[in-house]
């Protein structure tokens, strides 16, 4: 019996096949030198970065503020406590706790939102949204906006009602892209916070006008533009007026060809005029990054081509 067990687990120990492992060295070697660039070049950045931060608030100290720093992103001012859907008998199959897993998982958003203390509906919220999706985010109507209204987008904002008019409006997004298809769907109403509709956008644009950038005028290129998936919001106050309006959070940056980005970045990087900062340009991994999600598992995916399992052992003796 001894025996027995004893030739079963050698037949389970990993077969080492030292033909590659010269092989296995050299990458590993290559790999480790790149591990470490990456690693230093992380600390030099970190370093850099905590100099200039502490640079800029010791300036800032002294007289050198930003005004837009000086406004705050609005706190969510309604609330609901959802209500969940039952879970159905497919999903309760092999659940061993009865269900209570599950009892939290779904939210009943009609049964939610029917008990909202909100005073304007989900219909009738839709339909503001979807207005001021017409108006240009209520741009050429400004009545639609509250007086402290917010615009916040992954990178820019919070900025206040003035000053995003006044910034989109310069764009004359409607004259460079005329045979646009903003095309978005999805308008609901969020069960958590009433006063808030979520959508998508899917957009698809075609350059044949001139676009304004800042100081720059980007001539026609004739370019399409499929813009990444994109969420946004508007919320309301009980007048009715929007004073949040959130989106370009891209939630798939390889879908289309505007990088992953998100708002008119991405627009920008699709017709050809990349912005010269980093938030402006497609998603890249920091040095840490390529280090350990990158190099690290590959020294791993290596070393398993030099030790195979028990079982690629068991199927080479058979």
């Amino acid at each position: 019996i001894d025996v027995a067990n004893s030739r079963a687990s050698r037949a389970d120990l990993p077969m080492v096949n030292f033909l590659r492992i010269p092989g296995f060295l050299y990458q590993a070697s290559l790999h480790s030198f790149a591990i470490a660039a990456c690693i230093v070049a992380g600390i030099l950045i970190s370093i850099i970065q905590w100099t200039l931060d502490s640079t800029l608030a010791v300036l800032s100290y002294f007289g050198a503020s930003v005004y837009r720093d000086l406004l705050v992103p609005h706190s969510p001012r309604e609330e609901n406590t959802p209500e969940y859907c039952a879970p159905s008998k497919a999903l309760m199959k092999g659940e061993t706790d009865d269900g209570k897993r599950l009892m939290c998982m779904f939210i009943d958003e009609k049964t939610s939102l029917a008990k909202s203390k909100f005073p304007l509906k989900p219909d009738e919220l839709v339909t503001k949204a979807k207005e001021l999706c017409a108006t240009e985010f209520g741009c050429t109507k400004t009545e639609l906006l509250a007086e402290d209204f917010q615009f916040i987008f992954p990178v820019v904002g919070p900025l206040d009602k003035a000053e995003f008019v006044k910034a989109f409006s310069s764009f004359k997004v409607a004259d460079a892209f005329p045979d646009s298809q903003s095309n978005f769907f999805g308008f609901q109403c969020d069960p958590l916070e009433p006063n808030r509709v979520w959508f998508m956008s899917r957009a698809r644009l075609v350059h044949s006008g001139t676009l304004n950038f800042g100081g720059m005028k980007l001539p026609p290129t004739g370019k399409v533009v499929t813009t990444t998936p994109q969420v946004l919001s508007f919320r309301f106050d009980r007048k009715g007026k929007c004073y949040a309006m959130t989106g370009g959070y891209s939630v798939d940056r390889t879908a289309g060809n505007s990088g992953g980005l998100g708002g008119l970045f991405g627009v920008l990087h699709a017709v050809g005029k990349t912005l010269p900062f980093p938030e402006g340009r497609p998603w890249k991994p920091s040095p840490e990054w390529e280090a350990f999600y990158r190099r690290v598992p590959q020294i791993g995916k290596l070393w398993e081509g030099v030790v195979g399992g028990s079982e690629c052992s068991s199927a080479k003796r058979h």
